[in-house]
């Protein structure tokens, strides 16, 4: 009787890690093209809490007015990830074209 439990148990804390693990999961949307402020806004929507900024150009500017930037490439690319997984995006500024390559 106690085996049967114990077994019971297990296979109720399995159940509720792998639920739990799946939670944990979502979709991270394409932010291609968006101003920084709106990548963030739906990165952080889909529960990515991780997102850093990085100039696409060679001046490494800091990215001050999220809004006065838009998003040419972000990592990882858009799909199902971990929550907890680190997104970068590549910006310039709206006014420029995003950098070939």
């Amino acid at each position: 009787m106690r085996k049967l439990l114990a077994t019971a148990v297990i296979i109720a804390a399995l159940v509720a890690l792998s639920n739990h693990s799946r939670k944990q999961r979502s979709t991270l949307p394409d932010l291609t093209g968006l101003t920084l402020s709106h990548a963030q806004s739906r990165a952080r929507a889909e529960g990515f809490n991780r997102l850093t900024s990085q100039d696409a150009g060679r001046e490494n500017r800091p990215q001050l007015l999220a809004g006065n930037w838009k998003v040419c490439a972000q990592t990882p690319p858009p799909g199902d990830h971990p929550v907890t997984t680190p997104v970068e995006v590549s910006v310039v500024k709206t006014d420029e074209a995003c950098p070939r390559g």
